[in-house]
């Protein structure tokens, strides 16, 4: 295995921080003489920055860590090295272990929060729209996209059915981007939420069917 081929391979694990110091020293070393490594790094540097940080982030038991690591390790001693270098696949396992300890914790957070996204649905007079529904305990966040300019004259409502009854929320306009974000109360106990076109002040039944509809 060449150098470079060696160095290459290693990219992953450096940028999760599975390399020892000396491991890493080199690699830093041959990193900045080598264009090839460092687009690769570049490449993977988004992905790896973004998984950790679209959870909350928790710190793991005491010792757990520790004795993940000392498992990886172990699997080490029994493999016959022809090089001083640890072989890459056991570097890769030390590297998805931690970044699962990232991952794993945060989405345990995100579980007792009882947070959870819902795509919606819009008309079919609207094939660009779109968006998602936001939930947690405390309250919910509808986020829309390319929703058409309604004009001086009318507002999008939002709705909250309970059962029969469909019970207004609030009115919001897009922006210029055909964008809203629309912040709502705790919709746990309700059966869906719906946006209508309505007059600009607002209305206290729907108008029209539903353009924009999650069903919960």
């Amino acid at each position: 295995m060449s150098d470079h081929t060696r160095y290459r391979d290693e990219v992953g694990a450096y940028i999760l921080g599975a390399l020892n110091d000396l491991e890493r020293q080199a690699f830093e070393r041959h990193l900045s003489g080598c264009s090839e490594c460092q687009e690769e790094l570049e490449r993977l540097r988004p992905a790896a920055e973004a998984l950790p940080g679209s959870v909350v982030q928790l710190d793991p038991p005491p010792g757990l860590k520790k004795r993940l690591m000392a498992e990886v390790e172990g699997d080490a001693k029994v493999v016959t090295l022809p090089q001083r270098r640890r072989p890459m696949r056991l570097v890769a396992v030390a590297a998805v272990l931690l970044l699962g300890l990232a991952i794993g914790f945060g989405v345990a957070q995100l579980g007792d929060d009882d947070a959870r996204t819902v795509g919606v649905t819009v008309a079919n007079a609207m094939p660009e729209a779109g968006g998602t529904l936001e939930i947690a305990d405390d309250g919910a966040t509808l986020h829309l996209h390319d929703m058409p300019d309604l004009g001086s004259a009318r507002v999008y409502q939002v709705w909250l059915q309970h059962g029969d009854r469909m019970v207004p929320a609030r009115t919001f306009e897009v922006g210029a981007n055909g964008r809203g974000n629309v912040e709502l109360p705790n919709v746990n106990d309700a059966d869906g939420v719906y946006v209508t076109r309505e007059a600009r002040g607002g209305a206290q039944v729907p108008s029209e069917d539903p353009i924009v509809s999650v069903p919960l």
